[in-house]
C-alpha cells in the first residue's frame, strides 16, 4: 500500500451527475447510480495500484455519505 488515498466525489451538476476527485470531473452521468458505479470502478482500481480509496455520494436529504469505504 502506498499509503496515498484516492477520494472521489458524486455531485448534480444541474441535471447531470459527475464525479470528482482532486478537482477534476471524471464523466458525466444522467443517472446518480451509474456516477456511483462509475466512482466504484475508478475506487478499486486505485485500490488494486495500493492506494486507500473511498467514495461519497448524497443521499436524498443532500448529506454526503459513504458509498465505498476507505
Amino acid at each position: 500500500m502506498t499509503g496515498e488515498i484516492v477520494e472521489l466525489f458524486v455531485l448534480r451538476s444541474g441535471d447531470r451527475w459527475t464525479v470528482m476527485s482532486e478537482g477534476v470531473a471524471r464523466g458525466s452521468f444522467d443517472y446518480q447510480v451509474d456516477a456511483e458505479e462509475a466512482a466504484i470502478r475508478l475506487a478499486r482500481g486505485a485500490q488494486a495500484k495500493g492506494c486507500r480509496s473511498g467514495v461519497m455520494s448524497p443521499d436524498r436529504g443532500s448529506q454526503m455519505r459513504r458509498v465505498w469505504p476507505i
